[in-house]
């Protein structure tokens, strides 16, 4: 049973559980950010929204590098091997952060319907539509008793909310687009609540969601093969690595800065250029390359990936 009685007819109370199956590199990030949130409220006396954390893994080994991890957390903190199932019976919050490829194996075990019916399920897992999650919940419908005319979603509420991310989450700097599905209130607030505490959040509509999470997620990694690039220019001129790489991460601090403040790239472009000058030259040499062309085919392609895993 949920810890604190959270359901979909009622306001979610303080002191949640939250239990994060599948806890990896993602999952691990979103654990940080959080658990660091929570203890800062206590730290200043307040009752922090999520008490209690589980995590699973799939073994002993993993088991232990999370356990040494986040020693430090103590009590708040419970991490077990391979029992799913149980964890969602004693969260109020469910969190499926496992790889895509393992959701069906993990929603389809016996007593998972019943362990998740009418708590809010919030799922990173790229290429996962709603509906595809809820076969696979809905897999075992034995669990549900029924007159043989009634549908078997009749007595399963799923509330489950799409999210995605990046390992920013881990220092409190990440993007979250969060899918803007029917929800009730309070399972909308805790959602916001949790991807608040690991950076900024932006709502996308369910048909923009494949774009939204690559441009929340995967361009982190689109962008850093500019940074690598730009770097092994800078060497090649002489520059030891290091010292490029910490005056080029404060340049990109100083551009999403700019953005931040409602710069236009574009503009931004014509203001950096001058006749003739170093900026315009190294513009010029990227548009032969057609480097704007590579990464908007780049965000084409990986948002099409996310369509057709999630079919």
């Amino acid at each position: 049973m949920a810890t604190n009685g959270t359901n979909g007819d009622g306001p979610a109370n303080e002191g949640l559980t939250l239990a994060i199956i599948g806890c990896g590199t993602m999952g691990s990030a979103i654990l940080s950010g959080v658990l660091g949130s929570c203890a800062r409220s206590e730290a200043a006396g307040e009752s922090p929204k999520i008490a209690h954390f589980l995590a699973t893994v799939q073994s002993e080994a993993s088991a232990e590098k999370l356990r040494t991890r986040f020693s430090s957390y103590g009590s708040h903190l419970e991490v077990v091997a391979g029992d799913n199932v149980k964890a969602m019976h004693r969260a109020d919050v469910i969190l499926l952060a496992c790889k895509p490829y393992l959701a069906e194996k993990v929603l389809t075990e016996k007593g998972v319907a019943h362990a998740l019916d009418g708590k809010l399920i919030v799922s990173v897992l790229v290429g996962s539509p709603v509906q595809k999650l809820k076969s696979f919940i809905l897999y075992q419908h034995d669990e549900f008793p029924t007159d043989g005319h009634q549908d078997v979603q009749k007595y399963n509420s799923l509330y489950i909310k799409r999210a995605m991310l990046n390992l920013a989450a881990e220092h409190g700097e990440s993007m979250t687009v969060i899918e803007s599905t029917p929800m009730p209130k309070h399972y909308e607030d805790i959602s916001q609540w949790i991807f608040s505490q690991v950076g900024k959040t932006a709502p996308v509509a369910p048909d923009l969601y494949d774009v939204g999470g690559v441009l929340a997620g995967a361009s982190s990694a689109f962008l850093s093969v500019a940074f690598d690039g730009i770097l092994d220019g800078a060497v090649k001129e002489g520059m030891k690595r290091a010292d490029a790489k910490k005056i080029l991460t404060q340049s990109l601090f100083s551009l999403a800065t700019l953005l931040q403040e409602g710069e236009h790239p574009a503009v931004l472009r014509e203001k950096y250029s001058s006749p003739k000058g170093t900026t315009i030259e190294g513009l010029q040499s990227l548009e032969e390359d057609r480097v704007r062309y590579a990464f908007s085919k780049c965000i084409i392609a990986s948002s099409k990936r996310s369509k057709d895993i999630g079919k």
